[in-house]
């Protein structure tokens, strides 16, 4: 990637998506920084990432609502002419057994998890026949889609798509365009008792969790290694429809604090 290129992170004006716009803006990149509803921290996130001399455009978009992408998407490339990475790291972790997950709830997961990375992907993929540049995709998945969700299902079923969804698009947009996906096991961030998502699962009570209920390590996976996952990915030109599980070995055994979940 070059130095100044530009990247989106969906979801990116909290938690994962904040640290990984952080991390770029450091390394040089230009952000496109994406929120829905959280306008507030979008904005104080803004002045954090121009303070390292990264150009930053704000993008309010709804990926709930898969149907305004392509405007909204149109509307940024006026600003933003090309985008060399997009990260698909936007993402809902509700509670919903599969008799009992609402059609509302079932669309929302879908949308956010599926329908609209996927015309994300369409599009960065029409930029790039247009333009003959470089330019790649990474999904976050999730490490633990290995066991089974049953108190999630909606997340599961939608976050199993997704997997799909990155083999066939790495085939599709090959061989100028790349498209992997990191899955994070468990990932603790500074504020406890915090909602859990992808990369940031918490049982109901995770001052109750012990290390040796994380995973196979028996440590949490720090979100440096998100991001060194990442570079790997971006700078190994080789490496087309993989995911890298950044898990503690969490695939491998189904961690105890899952069970709890």
């Amino acid at each position: 990637m070059s130095n100044k290129g530009w990247v989106l992170v969906t979801g990116g004006a909290k938690r994962i998506g904040a640290f990984l716009n952080q991390e770029f803006a450091k390394s040089g990149k230009n952000i496109v920084l994406h929120y829905h509803q959280s306008e507030v921290e979008a904005f104080a996130l803004k002045t954090q990432l121009e303070a390292h001399n990264s150009k930053v455009v704000l993008w309010q978009a709804n990926l709930a609502d898969p149907g305004s992408i392509e405007q909204r998407f149109a509307e940024l490339q006026q600003q933003v002419p090309h985008i060399e990475l997009l990260i698909n790291n936007a993402s809902v972790f509700e509670e919903g057994a599969l008799l009992e997950s609402s059609l509302e709830q079932i669309q929302r997961n879908i949308n956010i998890h599926l329908t609209s990375p996927w015309l994300l992907i369409q599009a960065l993929a029409k930029q790039n026949i247009k333009q003959n540049k470089p330019c790649q995709i990474i999904n976050i998945s999730d490490a633990n889609l290995s066991h089974l969700y049953t108190s999630k299902s909606a997340y599961f079923i939608s976050k199993k798509a997704q997997e799909s969804l990155t083999e066939l698009a790495a085939i599709e947009c090959a061989p100028s365009v790349r498209v992997n996906a990191i899955a994070p096991g468990f990932v603790l961030e500074a504020t406890v008792g915090a909602s859990a998502e992808p990369g940031n699962q918490l049982a109901k009570s995770d001052a109750e969790i012990k290390n040796t209920d994380i995973n196979i390590l028996q440590r949490q996976v720090p979100l440096a290694d998100l991001f060194s996952a990442i570079e790997f990915l971006s700078n190994n030109h080789s490496i087309t429809g993989q995911t890298l599980q950044i898990d503690g070995g969490s695939h491998l055994q189904c961690p105890p604090y899952m069970l709890k979940n």
